[in-house]
């Protein structure tokens, strides 16, 4: 109380200076609630019971209500009866709210009504102000779960009860809106204190740790280094073909299919050199021409040639001496034909070379089964050499990619023939390039039986015949057979100058060979095999033979194709062809669209400006021009695999990875993906990660372009996880405006942090 009334001796009172002795105490409590207490609307001192099946007693207490207090010295008996719930099962909450209400109550007092006789009359007056509680119910839905009712913030609850279709079912105090006592504050300060002394000590060691931390920071690799070096060791590990194991970190370059779900649901993708955009339309059709009797070309089975006739390029005539081929041991000879190497042309503007293509040497000679074999077709890894370095050749500008064997034949596709017989040959130098038609041979006996089997081979660098690499095979009957030259007629092979190629006959009949003494043009030998034991005859003595070769008509031949198509259109082309172009010739490509009138080539020099496929053709002529000599001349095969394959893609694309174990627990997972030919303005890419069913979008992301690759594009994806997990697969999302323009993903890394 800050106010107190005074008297005076012989002072003459008036009622007013009484009624300020109430309110002087009155405001003094006041002041004292709202400023030291000042709570808003909570109650002190109640308890709640209830005393029957639908009443409760609530007992007396104080509502504080910002700097006023209410309070009822009588307990409040409440009725519940109209809230109970009228459907069996429901049950229902209802809030007391406590609200504040100011009442004066009077009294019967004498008045005086005469100051001169002093008469006075009972009367009722005013004479106590009391500030009373009252309890207001606010009722919730009824439901077999109820729920609360929300109470205003500027009500007091005292307690939430909860009925029945019977009565009261529990009573629950509302301790969140009591006032809480100094001497429960001063409890819980003490707590606080302690916890507090605690912290500081804690505070004051964590202090020191990190002081210590901080000055090691320096040692500590980035976490930018660590990727790498987990990138580096996912490389690695596919190098090497370690086990697959569970592994905190996975890395692929988007060249094989193993690692990719394309069972998976949402998968609409492509891997081929980076992980693309799936074809929308796609057709496959055999290589044709358009007139396979016309007299500019010439065929041997399915071999296309431009026309040619044949020449002898190499005679050595014999001297008279004989050689019988059938007197040793017979033996069975496996002989391994090699076939003609192959040619992927692919043109188009969604042709764009992939940087990851020199990881071909990661996998162990498998580019061959992904890029120059036809769907369905089979072929075996005989032996394997650097991918795009010895025995691949491969070269791309934008628009165009041209992948060669440099080998004119190769042991991918081989077939073998078991053959019984004597075994003898002759080894030669071929010291000029020549495209070799036959192999005449002068016998000097022949028998009435046994078929004589020819082949021809390739020789290793120490001059040896080697019986796995034949090239070319015929085999003659005895009936075809006569004393003299007889001609042994193979399917035109290219022989490279500066190599040793040898022949050699295989049969179970008494014939014999002429043999010649110290010639030396064909600078090789005779020799004869047992067992597979090759041995080296008289190096003085050759058998006599005569090489006859191909003689072209023309040094340039156009050869037109039947036209390719797509419907609605196509932006890719892909020829897949066996073959060979020697040095010195060359074998070319060109495209017309329906469209146009220029004959578009289809090399490096002019593929990158061509806007041919631009304007999505749907019929495209096609035809192939042949350049060399009359000597020499590239060369085609036209067999079932020989293949013409025209594109478009789709849109957009999705691609999931397998699911990936880490060996550990983690709930932080970073996705790394290398995007090229990205346009920003014309593109998006959606990184994202899938567990188990559920596909989650990055905490962050970030995207750093390439300082040197102006359309490349690093995007690093943070996920962190609400829960931890074990394994994980990638998901890439990405979309185009353009149909001719797209972007791929050239590698992807997933670590578990």
């Amino acid at each position: 109380m800050t106010k107190i009334v005074k008297f005076s001796e012989a002072e003459v009172a008036e009622p007013s200076d009484f009624d300020a002795i109430s309110a002087y105490a009155r405001a003094g409590d006041e002041a004292l609630a709202s400023g030291a207490i000042a709570y808003p609307h909570h109650w002190a001192d109640h308890t709640v019971s209830n005393a029957n099946a639908v009443e409760v007693t609530i007992n007396s207490g104080s509502l504080f209500a910002g700097g006023l207090i209410y309070r009822n010295d009588d307990p409040i008996i409440v009725n519940l009866q109209v809230h109970l719930p009228l459907v069996t099962g429901d049950r229902r909450y209802v809030a007391l709210l406590l609200r504040g209400e100011e009442e004066i109550i009077g009294g019967q007092r004498l008045v005086e009504t005469d100051a001169d006789t002093g008469e006075t009359v009972e009367q009722s007056v005013p004479k106590t102000g009391i500030r009373k509680i009252v309890c207001v119910v606010q009722q919730g839905l009824p439901s077999p779960t109820p729920l609360k009712p929300t109470v205003a913030a500027d009500q007091c609850c005292l307690a939430y009860v909860e009925l029945s279709p019977t009565g009261i079912v529990a009573i629950e105090m509302n301790n969140a809106s009591r006032v809480k006592s100094l001497f429960e504050i001063d409890g819980r300060l003490s707590l606080v204190e302690g916890d507090v002394s605690n912290l500081r000590t804690r505070v004051s060691t964590i202090e020191t740790d990190i002081a210590n931390i901080a000055s090691r920071l320096g040692d500590i690799p980035s976490p930018a280094i660590i990727r790498q070096m987990k990138r580096d060791l996912s490389i690695l590990r596919r190098t090497v073909a370690m086990p697959d194991e569970a592994r905190a970190y996975w890395y692929d370059a988007g060249l094989l299919q193993d690692a990719w779900d394309k069972a998976n649901a949402s998968w609409l993708a492509r891997v081929r050199e980076g992980i693309r955009f799936p074809w929308a339309a796609e057709r496959d059709a055999q290589l044709a021409l358009i007139d396979e009797s016309s007299n500019a070309i010439r065929f041997f089975g399915r071999l296309l040639l431009p026309s040619w006739t044949e020449v002898t390029r190499l005679a050595i005539d014999g001297d008279g001496g004989s050689k019988n081929i059938s007197q040793l041991v017979h033996t069975v000879t496996t002989a391994v034909r090699r076939e003609l190497s192959r040619t992927v042309t692919e043109y188009g503007p969604t042709v764009s070379v992939c940087e990851n293509n020199a990881e071909w040497s990661n996998t162990a000679g498998l580019d061959v089964g992904e890029l120059f074999t036809k769907n369905g077709e089979t072929w075996t890894v005989v032996s394997i050499g650097d991918s795009y370095g010895r025995g691949h050749t491969f070269r791309s500008v934008a628009k165009l990619i041209q992948r060669t064997v440099t080998d004119v034949y190769w042991d991918h596709v081989t077939e073998s023939f078991g053959v019984n017989g004597s075994v003898y040959g002759q080894t030669w130098l071929c010291a000029q390039p020549m495209v070799l038609t036959s192999v005449d041979i002068k016998f000097t006996r022949v028998a009435s039986t046994g078929d004589v089997h020819m082949f021809l081979c390739e020789c290793s660098e120490s001059g040896e015949p080697q019986f796995n690499k034949v090239l070319a095979k015929t085999t003659l009957t005895a009936a075809d057979l006569a004393t003299g030259w007889v001609r042994f007629s193979i399917t035109p092979r290219v022989l490279e100058s500066g190599k040793r190629y040898a022949w050699f006959t295989v049969t179970t009949g008494n014939h014999a060979l002429e043999t010649v003494s110290g010639n030396k043009f064909a600078q090789g030998s005779l020799f004869w095999a047992t067992d597979g034991a090759w041995a080296q005859g008289d190096p003085l003595v050759d058998f006599a033979m005569r090489l006859n070769a191909a003689s072209f008509a023309s040094a340039r031949t156009v050869v037109e194709f039947q036209p390719l198509t797509l419907e609605n259109g196509m932006t890719e082309i892909r020829l897949l062809t066996a073959g060979w172009a020697p040095g010195g010739t060359a074998l070319v490509w060109e495209v017309k669209p329906s469209d146009s009138d220029t004959w578009q080539p289809l090399t490096l020099d002019s593929a990158a400006a061509s806007t041919a496929l631009n304007g999505l053709p749907a019929l495209v002529q096609l035809r192939a021009v042949f350049t060399g000599t009359t000597d020499l001349q590239p060369a085609l095969v036209l067999d079932a695999y020989a293949r013409g394959m025209t594109f478009r893609p789709r849109g957009d694309m999705t691609a999931v990875s397998k699911d990936h174990a880490f060996g550990v627990s983690t709930t932080t997972v970073q996705l790394e993906i290398v995007l090229d030919q990205y346009d920003a303005a014309k593109h998006t890419a959606a990184p994202k990660l899938v567990i188990g069913g559920t596909v989650l979008t990055p905490t962050t992301l970030t995207i750093t372009p390439d300082l040197v690759a102006g359309k490349k594009r690093t995007l690093l994806a943070n996920f962190v996880l609400g829960t931890a997990t074990t394994a994980a697969r990638a998901r890439i999302d990405m979309t185009t405006t353009e149909v001719t323009d797209l972007p791929f993903v050239q590698n992807i890394a997933l670590y578990a942090l």
